[in-house]
């Protein structure tokens, strides 16, 4: 049972990211988005939409101030597009059915694509690392084997290639391989490569050996500030330490444990995603959870995290100050940073009906904070179709505006079917002041769930000094409130049945009343 539970929560983690084409999008359109999988909509039931799923790694930005992004999978792409969305140059690439996931990067101006096939036969396995170039007219040479490695021990189908690429000054490039166990959980390849891509480091690591055990499906692997030695996070059950950042050097070889300490304890810390260093201010960042107890079970809340690796200490800002529902983190690029010291994270809002589909049920959630920790404001991506935005990745451009990289999912005939998606948001409709060109691009500052609802409509902004009402399907006021917190539940248990609007409005320096965010509410 415990081997079902872990197995059904990875392919959870790893769900593929997707989307729908332009022309199905009914109402607002952002500054562009891609897509790259025509559903077809006239399938029987059962049927799959396309013949497997993609997921985007990582994205480029080319000198020519365009972009490359690898959809891996069965059905595997790179595309290349401009800063319009136009797609430019694509290659679609075969693979053996063994094919696990890849990556690229850009070293040199030279395109490189790396990928891991995982071999099993009875109780041995076997992983191939290869590597290929991407010339500029997107052909690709003939992929070529790195290493090899065979494995005794009892490992199950599944391994991850964790991005993203560790490359140094003197390019070397660094990998990290993560294998799931049957008997244990997960074992740590780590592999490095020298600027010739030859392999000049190989270390193993069993999650319940010298690391403790380390966190499944996280980019949680990077270089100290000079690139002198790896930071690599991992956990342990011992109170009072929950998380321990372990110390590599440049051979890859374990020289120190740093237990982190935080307040409250850092047991009750769960990092998520990756962390980043701050390319402005050198400090160490990344957006995760806090899992605080609660009547009869655990709220998983998202916060930022601010992490000092020298001294084990962690300084955290809880994104919300109530309880709110559970949250999901992606394991890919959730953090950015722009030049004016704003941090925005990339999050999904909110998984808690994730298994039982509902429309609309969540959204990316894009949290917007500064270097001292404060949280500057939030915002939720939906374009109000009949789809989840499930996004995964979050880059800034040259010129500071946001590329979210995702999926959305939807349903057909009670099949549930997900698409690659791509969208950019200039950076100017991040900003509270210009409302109505976040609205434009998708980005709302309030967000109601559940939707449909019951007994409590609950309504989560950053807003202050903002008022919520409420208006029947007749237009009658049946609710007003000043906003306080984050979270403003409201007991809707003695409402009848129907189509509700509630309304956001803020008050102008001569105090009349802005509309600012408004949206329909079904119980």
């Amino acid at each position: 049972m415990k081997r079902v539970l872990l197995f059904a929560c990875i392919i959870f983690l790893l769900l593929p990211l997707s989307l729908l084409s332009q022309s199905k999008l009914e109402f607002i359109e952002p500054s562009w988005e891609l897509d790259f999988v025509e559903p077809s909509w006239d399938l029987m039931p059962g049927e799959p939409a396309y013949e497997s799923e993609q997921t985007a790694t990582n994205i480029i930005e080319t000198k020519d101030g365009c972009y490359i992004v690898p959809l891996f999978g069965k059905q595997t792409k790179i595309i290349k597009f401009n800063d319009d969305g136009e797609v430019l140059q694509e290659i679609e690439l075969q693979y053996n059915k063994n094919f696990i996931c890849g990556t690229i990067d850009n070293y040199n101006d030279t395109l490189n694509i790396f990928t891991l096939d995982f071999v099993k036969e009875g109780e041995c396995a076997e992983m191939i690392f290869k590597h290929a170039y991407l010339f500029e007219d997107f052909s690709m040479s003939e992929p070529k084997e790195l290493w090899r490695k065979e494995f005794s021990e009892d490992l199950d189908e599944f391994s991850l290639f964790n991005t993203p690429i560790l490359i140094d000054n003197n390019g070397c490039r660094t990998f990290l391989f993560q294998t799931l166990k049957i008997a244990k959980s997960v074992t740590d390849v780590f592999l490095k490569l020298d600027a010739n891509l030859n392999v000049v480091a190989e270390r193993i690591y069993d999650d319940w050996g010298e690391m403790y055990n380390s966190i499944f499906g996280n980019c949680n692997l990077m270089y100290n500030a000079d690139s002198t030695q790896y930071y690599y996070l991992s956990y342990s059950f011992e109170y009072p330490y929950f998380y321990f950042m372990n110390v590599l050097d440049t051979n890859l070889n374990l020289v120190e444990k740093i237990p982190f300490e935080s307040d409250p304890i850092a047991y009750l810390q769960a990092f998520s995603g990756d962390f980043r260093r701050n390319p402005y201010d050198g400090k160490i960042y990344a957006l995760g959870y806090v899992n605080i107890p609660y009547p009869y079970n655990i709220r998983s809340e998202i916060v930022a995290f601010k992490i000092d690796f020298e001294n084990g200490d962690v300084d955290f800002l809880r994104l919300s100050n109530t309880y709110d529902r559970v949250n999901y983190i992606s394991i890919y690029k959730n953090l950015c940073f722009l030049p004016d010291g704003k941090i925005i994270g990339c999050a999904t809002y909110d998984i808690a009906e994730f298994l039982a589909y509902k429309p609309d049920a969540y959204y990316a959630y894009l949290p917007v904070f500064n270097a001292n920790m404060k949280k500057v404001s939030e915002w939720f991506f939906t374009l109000g179709h009949k789809y989840n935005y499930f996004m995964g990745y979050i880059h800034n451009t040259k010129n500071n505006d946001i590329i979210l990289l995702g999926n959305i999912r939807y349903m057909i005939d009670d099949e549930i079917y997900w698409e690659p998606y791509i969208v950019k948001i200039p950076a100017s409709a991040f900003d509270p002041e210009n409302i109505e060109e976040a609205h434009v691009h998708g980005l709302h500052l309030a967000v109601a769930y559940p939707n449909p609802g019951g007994d409590v409509l609950n309504i989560r902004t950053g807003l202050r000094n903002a008022v919520l009402s409420v208006y029947d399907i007749n237009g009658r006021k049946i609710y007003e409130q000043e906003i306080t917190d984050d979270i403003t539940s409201v007991d809707a248990s003695k409402w009848q049945s129907g189509t509700y609007v509630w309304k956001l409005g803020v008050r102008n320096e001569e105090l009349e009343m802005k509309e600012v965010e408004s949206g329909k509410w079904i119980k």
